[in-house]
């Protein structure tokens, strides 16, 4: 390479040396050639873009092989511990669902047990609230059966009143008061009625009649008369029974009494016709209705007052029989399955909150197949005892359920129930003696608030009655097991 001498300016030149002093000359250093600045900053980026992508390639393979060797340490070493308590104190899995825990964290946790048992004396389920309501099947609204003009009430006494008021006499019923079954309510003067009995009447004298001109004719013979004023004779008795039987079964339809149709026709036949009609429609009876009670009880309404025009589609009384009111409970959705599952009619408890010492006697009989979609509750009704008169319409009361066990359940405490929303567990102490505590799957067939009911134990899980499950401490049980997971490694 040829060498490249650069000339040394005049104005820096060295400075002359002393005539006393010796110079050496400097051997002549050839110079490296530069190149131009543009050129030497894109060299320069290139190698470091290379150095850069060697040393990422070595810190990735570098970090695959780390990751590589901690993994098979970490499966040669198996799980960690899991560690529930203190430094030092670890609670180890020693089997799937068996868990090893020391004393101390037994202590530290506050496990404790307690026997699970065979579920024998029947229990009562959760309360139900529910109010106090009429029974439909004992209550009627009671109509006179013949529009007329109402000429008197009954009054308490069993009697009759004709004055609207009351006045100086006895008063007329009025609503709350009791009565007597076929106890009379009111009195009713219909036209109808009056004319009906007329016809009766009229049919029974005619038939009367006729049965005596057919037996003088047959006694005649037909010798004196002829054969055929016999035979219309007998087609007029026919006739005629036809007439009053038509009549009579008009007046049954009416709910006209028995005896006062029987009284009717046997005082026309022992009258005559024109007698009879005189007689019987000059008394006070003849166009008389009473209305009477069906059965006792207690009158919620009177809708009616004398001199009143009534029809035969007006509630003239409101009556009902509150020896027994009907009960109506809501029933939760998630307890619905136990209800269901009782054989109905099912005695229940009734509970006034103002009287807890009051216990009526009751019974469950039906449950509604409609789900209230703001409560997600179905309405239970059934009946209670109230002979003494002491329950009212329209109160709160509390009802429970008693279920007797099914066979073979299993009771323990409620706190003993561990649940994820896909399985329920419960951890059992096998030995009193042993730190041991396996988790065993549990198939729960019913709830209280205190107890839970188990199905019979079977190979796939369940707890043995006597047998000691956790009822403090379960959850966290539970949670180590869980974090374990499925493949825990036993641990000899």
């Amino acid at each position: 390479m040829p060498e490249i001498h650069q000339p040394v300016p005049p104005d820096v030149a060295a400075p002359a040396a002393p005539a006393s002093t010796t110079v050496l000359a400097r051997p002549t250093v050839p110079a490296t050639p530069s190149l131009p600045r543009p050129r030497r900053s894109r060299v320069l980026a290139r190698w470091a873009i290379r150095g850069l992508g060697v040393l990422a390639v070595i810190t990735a393979v570098a970090g695959a092989a780390w990751a590589y060797r901690a993994q098979q340490d970490k499966k040669a070493a198996g799980p960690p511990p899991k560690t529930v308590a203190s430094p030092g104190t670890r609670t180890e899995v020693v089997e799937t669902e068996t868990l090893s825990v020391p004393p101390e964290v037994i202590r530290s946790l506050g496990i404790r047990t307690a026997p699970a048992a065979a579920a024998k004396a029947a229990r009562p389920l959760p309360p139900l609230q529910g109010t106090l309501a009429i029974d439909n099947a004992r209550q009627a609204r009671i109509h006179s059966p013949f529009a007329g003009v109402v000429v008197a009430l009954g009054t308490p006494d069993e009697g009759e009143t004709e004055e609207a008021t009351g006045g100086t006499g006895p008063r007329g019923l009025e609503q709350g008061d009791r009565v007597k079954a076929d106890q009379l309510l009111a009195v009713v003067w219909s036209k109808d009625l009056g004319e009906k009995k007329s016809e009766l009447v009229d049919a029974v004298s005619k038939l009367k009649v006729d049965r005596e001109t057919l037996e003088r004719l047959r006694k005649l013979g037909e010798t004196v008369v002829s054969g055929k004023m016999i035979l219309d004779a007998e087609a007029a008795v026919r006739a005629g029974e036809n007439a009053v039987a038509r009549i009579e079964d008009t007046l049954r339809a009416w709910r006209l009494p028995k005896k006062e149709i029987e009284g009717l026709v046997a005082e026309a036949e022992r009258l005559g016709s024109g007698q009879a009609r005189r007689e019987l429609t000059a008394g006070k009876t003849w166009a008389r209705v009473e209305i009477r009670a069906p059965f006792a009880g207690v009158i919620l309404e009177r809708n009616t007052n004398v001199r009143d025009v009534v029809d035969t589609a007006a509630d003239l009384f409101r009556l009902a029989d509150l020896s027994k009111l009907t009960v109506w409970a809501q029933v939760y959705e998630d307890d619905l399955p136990t209800f269901l599952a009782l054989k109905r009619p099912h005695p229940w408890d009734v509970r006034l909150p103002a009287r807890p010492d009051f216990k009526p006697a009751g019974r469950l009989e039906h449950i509604g197949d409609i789900i209230d979609p703001l409560q997600h509750t179905a309405l239970a009704r059934g009946t209670v005892d109230n002979a003494d008169g002491s329950l009212r319409v329209g109160q709160f009361v509390t009802v429970t359920v008693a279920v007797e066990p099914r066979g073979g359940e299993v009771e323990i405490p409620t706190a003993a129930l561990v649940e994820d929303g896909t399985q329920s567990v419960v951890f059992v102490r096998p030995d009193p003696a042993d730190s041991r505590f396996v988790r065993r799957k549990v198939e729960v067939s019913r709830r209280q608030h205190d107890v839970v009911y188990l199905a019979p134990p079977s190979a796939l899980g369940g707890v043995r009655p006597g047998e000691q499950v956790v009822v403090g401490g379960a959850i966290q049980l539970n949670q180590v097991l869980t974090d374990a997971g499925p493949t825990a490694a036993a641990k000899k």
